[in-house]
């Protein structure tokens, strides 16, 4: 079997893929440029490969394809699990990781008020998906007051992921975590809402997803991430705004989750995070800010 395949069957087996084959296909994608790379310049075709071999790609991808330090940090940790692939399939047959921590290039991430978040632009389109089509609305609201990413919205399961007699939403997320947040009664009130026009475009048809759309109805498949960024431009342009992306809502969550006083513990369980990269989605207001800092 070839080796892009074999690891493309490792990703699929490993990896969450709720949502979409997007980040498998980014995954590939930054694999075989990689592999590319030493057939095209040295004439070899490499599977397995060394710190020098490393070394000389990310020299090249910052010198010659002069990709910005975030993307070299993303391909590079592409490269990382292709690395766990060559271990755990016996490939590589010593178990030392070549990536580093070190190999990544730590950015300094610029600080962000919540008044630079364009909260205009989400209560606009969430009053108008309110008036327009409660599946829209729906969505945007478990953005904007659960904090979802889309990956996670288009993954949810009505039957096993909805508790309206707890008030709960259980959402599997990155790396097959899986983490529970209250439903809020806006949450409530917008999915119950929802729920008889999904039935009526149902029309008799079984789908086990929360959200459907007419191209998903009959497939028991769920609704792509690019239908979710194009439903939320759509909206953008129906009030006169700049579009924005469903992660912004995110953001916004986050930022109202912290003023309401949530702790950086909490903050984590409710986004779902296992890093600290919390501090990446709350945007507290300056003056609050020079409150909290110590003197």
């Amino acid at each position: 079997m070839d080796i892009l395949e074999s690891f493309k069957k490792y990703l699929e087996e490993n990896y969450d893929t709720s949502g979409g084959r997007n980040t498998i296909s980014a995954y590939m994608e930054d694999i075989k440029q990689f592999l590319t790379y030493f057939e095209e310049n040295f004439g070899e075709r490499i599977v397995d490969f060394s710190s020098a071999d490393y070394i000389e790609y990310k020299k090249h991808m910052l010198n010659d394809l002069k990709y910005k330090f975030s993307t070299i940090n993303r391909k590079t940790s592409s490269i990382s699990i292709y690395e766990d692939f060559l271990i755990e399939t016996k490939i590589r047959r010593d178990a030392v990781k070549v990536i580093k921590k070190k190999d990544f290039f730590k950015i300094d991430r610029p600080f962000i008020t919540s008044q630079m978040l364009p909260k205009e632009t989400i209560k606009k389109v969430r009053l108008k998906a309110g008036r327009e089509n409660k599946r829209d609305y729906a969505m945007f609201i478990l953005f904007d007051e659960g904090g979802l990413r889309v990956s996670e919205l288009v993954g949810l399961q009505i039957e096993r992921d909805i508790d309206f007699d707890m008030y709960s939403i259980h959402i599997l997320g990155k790396g097959n975590k899986i983490r529970s947040i209250f439903m809020e009664q806006i949450i409530y009130d917008a999915i119950k809402d929802y729920l008889p026009e999904r039935e009526k475009l149902l029309a008799g048809k079984e789908n086990k997803y929360l959200f459907v759309s007419n191209k998903t109805a009959n497939t028991n498949q769920p609704m792509a991430r690019t239908s979710i960024n194009n439903i939320l431009a759509k909206y953008c342009m129906k009030v006169n705004e700049n579009k924005i992306k469903p992660h912004i809502m995110r953001h916004d969550s986050g930022t109202k989750k912290y003023e309401e006083g949530y702790s950086d513990v909490m903050l984590k369980k409710f986004l779902g995070h296992s890093s600290n990269a919390t501090d990446i989605y709350t945007h507290p207001g300056g003056e609050r800010y020079r409150e909290n800092t110590p003197k």
